[in-house]
């Protein structure tokens, strides 16, 4: 009866710890892999950003060449989707089609970039802004018409919101929405480059048409 009594405590001390263990390994079992989470959510985070950053600073370098100079417009399917390239309004700009460009210096500021990592679409917040230089072409003139009188018009700095969307794990630009025209150059916000590296984009086949 003694025995018994004695080891009944015994018995319960040990099924005591082995929760106690059993608790401790689960525990650590769910850091661990909330801890894999977080940093396969950062890595993705960080891809995406690197592959926004480009695209968008060469997508849209593109579609400006392809309104002030003879840009490669079949390239440019490469960064937006085939339904906004048919409505894109710059596509049809012939503001400078009589006019020859010598120079030019484009600068695009990314802002902001707003993608999470299983999400399917993404925004950039940017101001696009280009210098011009060049001269009215010599058909376009009378004869008694100067080629001081008709200057190269300015490139207008504007700032956009661009939406890209995935398709077939590529990005694509689906709308570009105009937030402001000329804004202010000292307060253009400037991205973190621990978040937006600039690794080499990886070209992937081009879509049929945007979803």
């Amino acid at each position: 009866m003694t025995n018994s009594t004695h080891e009944e405590p015994k018995q319960i001390k040990r099924l005591r710890v082995a929760r106690r263990s059993m608790m401790y390994v689960v525990r650590s079992l769910l850091l661990i892999i909330l801890a894999a989470i977080l940093c396969i959510g950062a890595f993705l985070t960080a891809e995406r950003y690197s592959n926004l950053y480009i695209l968008t600073s060469e997508g849209m370098a593109l579609r400006a060449e392809c309104v002030f100079a003879d840009g490669a417009r079949n390239d440019l399917e490469e960064y937006f989707t085939l339904t906004f390239l048919g409505s894109d309004p710059a596509m049809s700009d012939a503001t400078y089609a009589n006019y020859t460009i010598t120079d030019y210096t484009y600068d695009l500021t990314i802002e902001k970039i707003s993608v999470l990592p299983w999400a399917m679409s993404a925004t950039v917040t940017a101001t696009e802004r280009v210098t011009l230089k060049g001269n009215i072409n010599a058909d376009q003139l009378g004869e008694d018409q100067n080629p001081a009188d008709f200057p190269l018009p300015e490139w207008t700095p504007k700032r956009y919101k661009i939406k890209f969307i995935n398709v077939n794990s590529r990005w694509y630009i689906s709308e570009l929405t105009l937030v402001e025209e000329n804004p202010d150059s000292s307060n253009l916000g400037t991205p973190d480059p621990n978040e937006s590296p600039i690794p080499a984009a990886t070209p992937t086949p081009k879509p049929t048409d945007a979803p």
